[in-house]
């Protein structure tokens, strides 16, 4: 089950409980990210805690754990803590459609979603397998990509910036292995074939950022596609 199709399953049923073998707590929210799990990823049940414990404790083969600065992206589970659902926090997701998705929140013990999630999550829980949400993404975090023309490094998505070029020493090992200089202070650039592992997107204004081990580097600039 896709990500479109988990969302409109669950509007279909209207209120969920836990997947099987538990089958209970239906119309909680922690039920309906259970079943996203379930039904996405094909993750057997196994209990967390209350949707505050999520924070902490959370299924960590599936997750990536982003601060709540992070910028948001389909797919994504929100967790708030103690001061949401009466002391237990409160959870829900971005779906396909980039709204808000949860269960006992924008609904009392129903399924709803409004256009931006509440104020006040503490967290954001990325999924590892980005794959398995069916999204039509031309860069997927997790994935190997190869950089097409050498590319500088720097420590922030800015190409405006010019104090944000990192230096060679700056980089991971395998990093330095594939700068175009072996001299420390040089300034980093990575070579043209450099295979890359994607850890973070940013797009702004039809540009798009890659975070990788060593830093950001323009996947696509003013059109132009630098890493593929």
């Amino acid at each position: 089950m896709t990500l479109a199709e988990f969302g409109d399953w669950g509007l279909e049923q209207g209120s969920v409980a836990n997947p099987p073998p538990n089958n209970k707590y239906k119309g909680q929210c922690v039920s309906l990210v259970q079943q996203y799990l379930y039904r996405v990823f094909s993750k057997p049940f196994k209990a967390y805690g209350n949707a505050k414990d999520w924070e902490n404790n959370y299924p960590k083969d599936y997750f990536e754990k982003l601060g709540a600065s992070s910028k948001l992206q389909k797919g994504d589970v929100l967790i708030y803590g103690a001061n949401y659902g009466g002391g237990y926090g409160h959870m829900g997701l971005i779906d396909v459609n980039d709204k808000f998705y949860d269960q006992n929140g924008v609904k009392k013990l129903a399924i709803g979603y409004r256009d931006k999630p509440f104020t006040g999550y503490v967290c954001i829980l990325r999924p590892k397998d980005q794959e398995k949400l069916g999204l039509d993404q031309e860069y997927v975090i997790g994935k190997t990509y190869t950089t097409q023309v050498d590319l500088k490094v720097r420590s922030s998505a800015s190409a405006k910036n010019t104090s944000n070029w990192k230096k060679v020493k700056d980089l991971t090992e395998d990093g330095k292995k594939n700068a175009t200089s072996t001299n420390l202070n040089d300034n980093a650039v990575l070579k043209t074939g450099t295979k890359v592992s994607l850890l973070e997107l940013k797009e702004e204004k039809g540009n798009i950022w890659g975070k990788i081990p060593s830093g950001w580097i323009a996947f696509k600039y003013d059109g132009k596609v630098y890493v593929k």
